[in-house]
């Protein structure tokens, strides 16, 4: 079976990440760069071992690339992955996929007309646990779900939270599709958020948001960038779905790292394996045998409508995002 060649459009944090899993998965590997900072992609090409270009549309006209990464900042999402779509390359983007949901929308558009993969890359729902828990949820094995949470709680330092558009769209992006994964669509929300921790950076960096589900179900999504929990239960990243006949939990504490990955100052090893399962995911099922994402564009589009309602609730008019919709 053919190798699949990937390009890495932005060298960041998150790049390492992606890298690092790249490793892992069989019939794949990364095969070009690109970074609009020379030192950044001169350092990746000595690490990885692979070409860096300086010109994007050099980047995607390269022998044999199938198919490309973009881990570029949010505002560049759009244009990127259009230009890559448009020389017929596979496409996996980082959330937030876009600024706006008529931006991941016309993504969507796109990839279908050309018969390609445009994939959000929602890494928290590739886990195992995650497809156990979804698989008990359709099954009924826990019974009746009144009740779930979905919490975050990780110290991002200020350097860290400066490069990032709040926490609503960082990381409420994350607990939103991975409650869309699980339970589908809410009926309502409400949302609240402050910027405890960096006031001066005018962005979130807490948010809470509630959710009503068509049935009168509950589900309470918490992410906090303020704080790190040191507790003998810790909740660094935790889903629990309590049902009638049944209870679940997923966490991240069951392997921690001390050492720096990415944007984190420790790192866990189920959220680094997420991103080897994604992987194999966006190469094997969806590139090779045609079959759609865990969670697709259109799913990335409905999370981003959530996102702008939650800021529109706790954002002053006119700032970023703050419409009512």
């Amino acid at each position: 079976m053919k190798e699949v060649n990937i390009g890495f459009i932005g060298c960041g944090m998150v790049s390492e990440l992606h890298y690092q899993a790249l490793k892992h998965v069989a019939g794949a590997k990364l095969a070009a760069i690109y970074d609009v900072v020379p030192e950044v992609r001169e350092q990746r090409s000595r690490e990885w071992g692979v070409p860096a270009y300086s010109d994007l549309h050099e980047l995607l006209r390269a022998d044999g690339l199938d198919a490309v990464f973009v881990l570029s900042p949010v505002i560049h999402h759009y244009e990127q992955a259009v230009l890559a779509l448009s020389y017929g390359k596979h496409v996996l983007v980082e959330k937030p996929v876009s600024a706006t949901v008529l931006e991941a929308r016309e993504m969507e558009r796109l990839a279908a007309l050309r018969g390609l993969v445009c994939m959000p890359a929602h890494n928290y729902i590739y886990l195992p646990e995650m497809a156990r828990l979804k698989r008990s949820l359709e099954e009924g094995k826990l019974g009746v779900v009144p009740v779930s949470w979905f919490l975050y709680h990780v110290h991002h330092p200020k350097h860290i939270a400066a490069g990032y558009p709040g926490i609503v769209r960082q990381i409420g992006t994350h607990l939103l599709y991975a409650h869309r994964y699980l339970f589908g669509p809410p009926a309502h929300l409400t949302a609240a958020a402050s910027r405890f921790l960096y006031p001066e950076l005018c962005r979130d960096d807490q948010v809470m948001l509630s959710l009503t589900m068509p049935d009168g179900s509950l589900a309470n999504l918490f992410a906090s960038f303020a704080v790190n929990d040191a507790s003998s239960n810790p909740w660094s990243f935790v889903v629990k779905v309590l049902g009638t006949e049944g209870s679940a939990q997923i966490s991240w504490q069951d392997i921690v790292y001390e050492r720096p990955i990415g944007t984190l100052g420790r790192s866990f090893g189920s959220y680094e394996e997420s991103y080897e399962h994604e992987i194999r995911h966006f190469v094997d099922a969806c590139i090779r045998n045609g079959a759609p994402p865990l969670s697709t564009m259109s799913d990335a589009a409905e999370v981003m409508l959530l996102v702008e309602l939650a800021e529109s609730q706790f954002r002053p008019a006119g700032e970023r995002g703050g419409r009512q919709i």
